[in-house]
């Protein structure tokens, strides 16, 4: 297996991280924030092996929470450990005198022989996920 960067990308936002945390977890809230999701509800108990089932483009997908460590980072990967194509989104929160930077890296995990495909999908990737963080800090910074 081996693993593209789709995506780097790091914001502060304007909050303590404890508030950062529970709005980028509130998985019913992200559609107002995460390119292209419509819907998103959670299936099974908070930590690693969650699975967040999302529709996009009228399709129903799923997410698994890989890692999970509260109010720091969390890990949501499509496709299974075995998958020859899957993809990771890595989010890490990190304090700063009450604000919170939060970084975002997009990864591709592939078989070799789907190099090309792997490819072609972190350029999609890192177009429609280019605007994601700015999107969570408008959101995060306006929430009730």
């Amino acid at each position: 297996m081996e693993t593209l960067t789709a995506l780097e990308d790091e914001i502060v936002v304007h909050l303590p991280p404890g508030r950062v945390w529970d709005l980028l977890t509130d998985w019913a809230a992200a559609p107002a924030w995460m390119p292209g999701v419509e819907e998103m509800h959670v299936n099974g108990p908070v930590g690693p092996g969650q699975e967040l089932t999302y529709t996009s483009g009228g399709h129903e997908r799923q997410y698994t929470l890989s890692t999970f460590e509260p109010g720091h980072g969390l890990t949501m990967v499509s496709g299974a450990d075995d998958a020859d194509l899957r993809v990771e989104y890595g989010y890490l929160l990190t304090p700063d005198a009450g604000t919170t930077t939060v970084q975002l890296r997009v990864a591709i995990r592939s078989a070799a022989d789907l190099h090309e495909e792997a490819l072609g999908l972190a350029t999609a990737l890192a177009d429609a996920e280019a605007g994601q963080l700015e999107a969570l800090r408008n959101y995060a910074e306006k929430a009730p």
